[in-house]
């Protein structure tokens, strides 16, 4: 009995010691700032993995690709980690981690405005500029209400979208919060959250990591429980001004 103990021990030993040593491939969805912003080789979701799994001793090294490709080129590539995955997008549930980041979908109106939306069918009376495929993402009552709206956009380039409501050449905005403020902020210098008026009419969406090796996930998942509750991770929420969605699921 003694014996087989130790041989456990000693294989545990040499797994944690090849996890420690592996430097690790993580892909990630082009440009969602600021989760995700490739040209600085950064962004919340990028520097949340970074500090993390440095924590289980490992380096790692980012690939970005299109979005919606990040599962597939995992799986082509037999990267490690796959950011921002969901088990309804076809990712088996097995390979998920517990979710690690939370996005939040909004309408944004300017306050000066004075819109007030408490229910979905109030946006068929207003000019409406969303994201590409926010019909199909957001729901049938979105779909229906934005159908017969004067003026609905999906638009691939969110900047546009944040320029569109602040020059007032639409009413309302759908996207996520903290993409809104860091275009905001890019586009005028500062957040835009005095002269905005946030309405809540979408739940948020946790995302999940996919990650191949269970032993990795095992190990990730404990790091990350107790990385959130450490003054690092609230110095990461601060430094992409990450206010509006509780990160701490």
């Amino acid at each position: 009995m003694y014996s087989v103990v130790k041989y456990c021990w000693f294989l545990f030993i040499i797994v944690a010691q090849d996890v420690k040593s592996k430097e690790l491939v993580l892909v990630a969805g082009l440009a969602k700032p600021p989760y995700v912003i490739p040209e600085q080789d950064t962004g919340f979701e990028v520097d949340l993995m970074r500090d993390v799994l440095a924590t289980l001793g490992h380096d790692i090294s980012m690939l970005y690709v299109p979005y919606g490709r990040t599962y597939e080129t995992m799986k082509q590539m037999r990267a490690d980690i796959g950011l921002t995955q969901l088990e309804k997008s076809g990712v088996e549930s097995e390979l998920l981690s517990q979710p690690y980041v939370s996005y939040q979908n909004v309408a944004v109106s300017l306050l000066d405005n004075a819109i007030k939306l408490e229910k979905m069918s109030e946006l068929q009376t207003l000019t409406v500029v969303a994201f590409q495929n926010a019909q199909k993402v957001l729901g049938s009552a979105f779909a229906k209400a934005t159908e017969i709206s004067p003026l609905y956009i999906e638009l691939p380039e969110q900047h546009k979208q944040v320029e569109l409501l602040l020059t007032g050449k639409v009413d309302v905005v759908v996207m996520d919060i903290n993409i809104f403020k860091y275009f905001a902020t890019s586009i005028t210098g500062a957040n835009q959250v005095e002269k905005i008026r946030v309405h809540s009419l979408f739940p948020p969406t946790h995302y999940r990591a996919a990650i191949r090796e269970p032993a990795l996930r095992e190990a990730f998942n404990r790091a990350f429980s107790s990385y959130i509750m450490t003054a690092d991770y609230d110095k990461l929420l601060a430094k992409y001004d990450m206010t509006y969605v509780n990160h701490r699921p």
